[in-house]
This record gives structure tokens, C-alpha cells and sequence, in this order.
């Protein structure tokens, strides 16, 4: 059910690390988390090696988090048993969302949404509608189709997904994405959304 073209597997036991995962937290998000006003339980979509899992759970939140593949949530039980956290980390698929044991009260996505094909895209955010309790904040970093990658959404993309009456208080900002490919780091346009279950 993800983007076509890719084997999540291999990209994550490959001899150099996915391009996303940049070793920390999207500092975009990071950013935001800073401020935000965000309450457990937490889920995290599309964990990946759990760097922002890892984070919340320092900062003493209750969080799931899940991915697609195997040895990403491998290596992000790895992280939390090294740092000594406590977290709940699945392998799940993104389209299966509303199966997952949590009624999130915040949703953080950090990559996930733009690396879905349509018809996951749409099981997704369907799914989570299905799961948030009323108020759940959910908040998106997405890439823009103006990056060139294939893959991404636009502004307009964004704000229809997460439209009424199912969403409301939609908010969309131009933001950067940092990547690492090659030993280069790279910045690529995207976008935050956040917004909240009606």
C-alpha cells in the first residue's frame, strides 16, 4: 500500500541510511513541538528508526508509534532499549491505521502522508477520523510536489484531505525538509499542517 517504486525494507537495512532519516527530528517539527500544545496518548505515524517516538517518550508522553517496516521498527526498539525508554513501536500498515489498540488524542506524521499511493492515502486519513477523539490535534509534514521526487502534495492537496466536517481549524505552512543523501545535506520544500478531529 505505499508509494510505488519503493522497498521500505531495503531502504532501511541499506549501508547508508534513507535520505529522511536524518539521525533527529524534522527540525520543522521540532520547531513546532516546541510550542505546541500537544496530550497523550500520542500516536506517531510512520515511526521510522523513532527518532521522534524516542523524543515524546523522553519528554514523558505516552506514545505509539508504528511503520511499514520491519527493520525500521527494529531499529527504533534497539534505540529506545539503549536510551531506556518505554514505548509502544508496531509494524502496521498506514491504510490499516483504524485497527491500531489507541484513540490518539495527538496525531504527529512526520513523512508518511506524501509516500502513500491513493487509494493508502485516502484508507489513512479516513482511518485516522475513525480514531481520534474529538479535539485530537494532527499535524503533517509533508513534502511539496515542488520538490520533484515523485512524490508530495500541494497545499490544496493537503487542506482537502483534512477538510469538514471531519477536520477543522486547518492551518497549512510552507516549511523546509531536511534530507542526507551521499553525505550531503539537502532542504526541500514541504509543508505542516495542522488541524483537529471536530
Amino acid at each position: 500500500m505505499a508509494h510505488a517504486g519503493h522497498d521500505w525494507d531495503a531502504m532501511y537495512t541499506a549501508a547508508e541510511a534513507p535520505p529522511w532519516d536524518i539521525g533527529e527530528v524534522q527540525p520543522a517539527l521540532a520547531a513546532y513541538l516546541a510550542h505546541a500544545s500537544i496530550a497523550d496518548p500520542v500516536l506517531d505515524a510512520g515511526c521510522g528508526t523513532g527518532e521522534l517516538a524516542l523524543l515524546l517518550a523522553e519528554r514523558g508522553r505516552r506514545v505509539l508509534g508504528f511503520d511499514f517496516s520491519e527493520p525500521a521498527i527494529a531499529a527504533a526498539r534497539a534505540k529506545a532499549q539503549e536510551r531506556g525508554l518505554a514505548l509502544d513501536l508496531q509494524v502496521a500498515d498506514a491504510a490499516q491505521v483504524r485497527n491500531l489498540a489507541i484513540r490518539p488524542r495527538t496525531v504527529l506524521d512526520s513523512g508518511l502522508l506524501h509516500s502513500l499511493d491513493e487509494v493508502a492515502a485516502a484508507a489513512y486519513v479516513g482511518g485516522l477520523a475513525a480514531i481520534c477523539e474529538p479535539g485530537a490535534l494532527v499535524c503533517v509534514l509533508a513534502m511539496s510536489a515542488e520538490a520533484g521526487q515523485g512524490w508530495g502534495q500541494t497545499e490544496a492537496s493537503l487542506r482537502m484531505r483534512f477538510a469538514e466536517p471531519d477536520w477543522v481549524s486547518s492551518a497549512v505552512d510552507g516549511i523546509q525538509i531536511s534530507a542526507r543523501w551521499q553525505g550531503e545535506d539537502l532542504s526541500m520544500p514541504g509543508f505542516l499542517l495542522t488541524t483537529h478531529r471536530a
